[in-house]
């Protein structure tokens, strides 16, 4: 939820309207000479667009004549590489045929993804995604979540000790703990669904109540954390307008529908590894 905000929808639109001025320059691309014949307004126009498409950056800059034209002597260079390899047979050679079944799969890959991504998602699909996420954001709980983070269990078991003698959570993370983003502010860790956290310490988190902290040392790949739940709220994470958030709902669901086909795939060719 927290990834889908109004300035994310606002980004992806600014890059959908660079692209759309990208596409009315490439219709009027240069013309590309290689050995005094004319490149394929069509491949200059694909090749353009591409790049545009790849990179917002590089879409920016295709207004710029130095840059556009640095392009262009690109396409050109890829033509009279494939002109020199016609002439010289490498279309047939075994180390082309080699390299060619080396990227086969690559291709292939690329090819069935847009035609996956390309099946239509429905306006009925879209809404009814974004009133899941409405209903799951309703019910969506949050945890402030403080912690103290020490490389031995010794140490950690040590401070466990002094806090069951009375001593304040906030004074032994600022003595004790070894990380740095929360040591100075008593082991304050913010406000978070948990999802941010390695499984351990989330599920350490799930198991508290307000105002517990952890009586064993939870174990982890950074150390030994004891962990302290500060407080608890619930449906306080709110999900912008749908006409803000539509456009990446739809790739949302695109991407599932291509994550499924190959996972289909493998699941087809009963991929194994033994």
């Amino acid at each position: 939820m927290k990834n889908i905000t109004s300035k994310t929808f606002g980004n992806l639109l600014k890059v959908a309207l660079i692209s759309s001025s990208i596409m009315a320059t490439v219709a009027k691309a240069e013309t590309v000479y290689v050995d005094g014949k004319a490149v394929s307004p069509q491949i200059i126009n694909a090749e353009l667009s591409r790049i545009a498409k790849s990179s917002p950056m590089a879409a920016q800059q295709m207004g710029n004549p130095q840059f556009k034209n640095q392009i262009l002597q690109s396409i050109g260079l890829q033509q009279a590489i494939l002109m020199e390899g016609n002439k010289t047979g490498l279309d047939k050679s075994p180390v082309y045929q080699q390299k060619l079944q080396e990227i086969k799969p690559m291709i292939y890959a690329q090819i069935l993804q847009e035609k996956t991504a390309a099946s239509s998602i429905t306006d009925s699909q879209v809404l009814a995604k974004y009133n899941q996420m409405k209903k799951n954001a309703a019910t969506q709980k949050q945890y402030e979540v403080s912690h103290i983070l020490v490389k031995d269990l010794a140490t950690a078991q040590d401070i466990l000790a002094q806090l069951k003698k009375g001593a304040n959570f906030a004074d032994l993370a600022k003595k004790y703990s070894i990380d740095p983003g929360s040591k100075n502010n008593g082991g304050d860790l913010g406000w978070s669904d948990g999802s941010n956290y390695v499984p351990q310490f989330s599920g350490a988190i799930y198991k508290l109540q307000k105002g517990q902290y952890t009586t064993t040392p939870v174990k982890t790949q950074f150390g030994y954390h004891i962990i302290k739940l500060n407080d608890v709220k619930v449906g306080t994470n709110p999900v912008p307008p749908f006409d803000k958030v539509k456009d990446q709902i739809k790739q949302q669901l695109q991407s599932e529908v291509t994550r499924g086909f190959f996972d289909n795939l493998k699941a087809k060719y009963n991929i194994q590894v033994k």
